[in-house]
C-alpha cells in the first residue's frame, strides 16, 4: 500500500489537479464539462470524465464522485487508483468510465450541496409531478437549521429533535432528518425545484456515451460520512425488483445491503442517482453506492448543521476565520486526513470494483 494516501487531496484544485495528471500518465484523454461557476480563489469547476477501453465496449462500468461536495477526496483518490491499476485483459468486453466531480461546485466550496443548496442525490424525481413531501422535515427545519446562532437556541433546536424522536421513533426521526425535502430551499438535504447542472451534466454524459444502448452498465458512487470508521457498506438504493439489484447481489455477495429494507446505514431516502440510472439505462443498469463511514454519525451531523446554519444566516465569506473553521470541521467529517482510513477505502475499492468488473465480464449477455 506504499504511496497510496498521495492519491487523496484536501481540495477540489489539488484532488483536479491529481485525476488529470494520473491520466496523462496513463495515457487517457480527459473530457471536461466545465460548470458556469468558479471556486473560491477564481478556480475553473467542472466534471471531468475519462473512458478507458473500446468506445463500442458492451459492458461498462462507471465511477462517480463527489455527489455531495466534500465526499469527491474519498471517490477521487479510488477513481486514480482504478485509472493506475486498470488492466483490460482482466475483464474482457468491460470499458471503464470515471467521472470525477459530480458537483464540483460543492467540493470545491466544501459543502454537501451546490451552487443553490441543492443536495444532488435527492434531485432524480420527476419535477412535472407533485413533488415528494416530508412532514417530518417541515416540523424540525428550524431545528435543524436554527435561523439564529448561540448555545441557548441550539440547546433548545437539539430539545426539539430529540421529542421528536421520543414520540415518533428513530427511524421516523433518520427519514425526517435525511430522506430528501423539497419545500425548504434554505435547509437541508433540499431536493430542488428543477433539475440542477449536476444533474443534467450526468444526463448529458449518459447520453454522450450511448449508455442506455450498452448491454449492460454498473455505476458505482463513491459517499462518505455513514458506518463504521473506514468501513465501505455498498447500499443498493433502487427498486429491489429491479434486474440490476440481483446481478450486484451475484457479484458483491451479502456485503451488499438494501436501502429500501430500512436496514442500511443510510434511511430510505427521495430522487437519488439511482433512479437516473434505472429510467435512461433501464434494465440493463445496475447502481450501488459505496458509503465509507468516517466519523460517529451524531459528529456527521453536527458538522452539517453547523455549515447550513452560517449558510442560512448569510456567512459565506470564503476568508472570514470562523467559516474556515466550520468548512474544516465539514471537511474532517467526510475526508478523514488520516493514513489508515484512506488505505481501507483503496483496499475495499480494489476488491469491489474488481468484483463488479469480473461480474460485468462474466454475466450472460441478453438476447437481441
Amino acid at each position: 500500500m506504499d504511496g497510496v494516501c498521495t492519491r487523496f487531496a484536501r481540495s477540489y484544485a489539488a484532488a483536479r489537479r491529481k485525476f488529470i495528471l494520473a491520466a496523462e500518465l496513463a495515457g487517457h484523454e480527459v473530457t471536461t464539462h466545465a460548470h458556469t461557476l468558479r471556486g473560491p480563489v477564481g478556480e475553473e469547476l467542472a466534471n471531468d470524465t475519462v473512458w478507458i477501453g473500446d468506445p463500442d465496449a458492451r459492458r461498462v462500468l462507471v465511477v462517480t464522485a463527489g455527489t455531495h461536495g466534500p465526499e469527491l477526496f474519498c471517490g477521487s483518490g479510488a477513481q486514480i487508483d482504478a485509472m493506475l491499476n486498470w488492466r483490460a485483459d482482466a475483464y474482457p468486453g468491460v470499458a471503464l468510465l470515471l467521472c470525477h466531480a459530480v458537483n464540483p461546485y460543492g467540493t470545491a466550496w466544501l459543502r454537501r450541496g451546490n451552487e443553490d443548496n441543492i443536495d444532488i442525490n435527492r434531485n432524480y424525481i420527476d419535477f412535472a409531478r407533485p413533488l415528494p413531501t416530508n412532514p417530518g422535515y417541515d416540523e424540525l427545519h428550524d431545528a435543524f437549521v436554527p435561523a439564529a446562532g448561540g448555545a441557548e437556541a441550539l440547546r433548545q433546536a437539539d430539545a426539539r429533535i430529540q421529542a421528536y424522536g421520543a414520540a415518533h421513533g428513530q427511524a421516523a426521526l433518520r427519514i425526517a432528518t435525511s430522506g430528501g425535502q423539497y419545500t425548504r430551499s434554505d435547509g437541508m438535504f433540499y431536493g430542488g425545484a428543477a433539475p440542477s447542472w449536476s444533474r443534467r451534466t450526468m444526463e448529458a454524459i449518459l447520453a454522450v456515451h450511448r449508455l442506455a444502448a450498452r448491454d449492460y452498465v454498473a455505476c458505482v458512487d463513491f459517499h462518505t460520512g455513514a458506518g463504521p470508521f473506514g468501513y465501505c457498506e455498498p447500499i443498493y438504493s433502487g427498486d429491489i425488483a429491479h434486474p440490476g439489484c440481483d446481478r450486484l447481489q451475484r457479484w458483491i455477495g451479502p456485503a451488499m445491503t438494501l436501502q429500501r429494507t430500512g436496514r442500511s446505514a443510510t434511511p430510505p431516502q427521495q430522487g437519488l442517482s439511482s433512479d437516473l440510472w434505472e429510467r435512461d439505462c433501464g434494465a440493463n443498469a445496475a447502481y450501488v453506492s459505496f458509503e465509507y463511514g468516517t466519523v460517529p454519525t451524531p459528529d456527521v451531523i453536527d458538522a452539517l448543521r453547523a455549515e447550513h446554519m452560517l449558510h442560512r444566516q448569510g456567512r459565506n465569506d470564503w476568508h472570514d476565520a470562523e467559516v474556515q473553521g466550520v468548512k474544516a470541521r465539514l471537511l474532517d467529517a467526510f475526508a478523514p486526513d488520516d493514513a489508515t482510513w484512506r488505505e481501507m477505502v483503496i483496499v475495499q475499492s480494489r476488491l469491489l470494483l474488481g468484483r463488479i468488473a469480473t461480474g460485468l465480464a462474466r454475466e450472460t449477455a441478453p438476447r437481441a
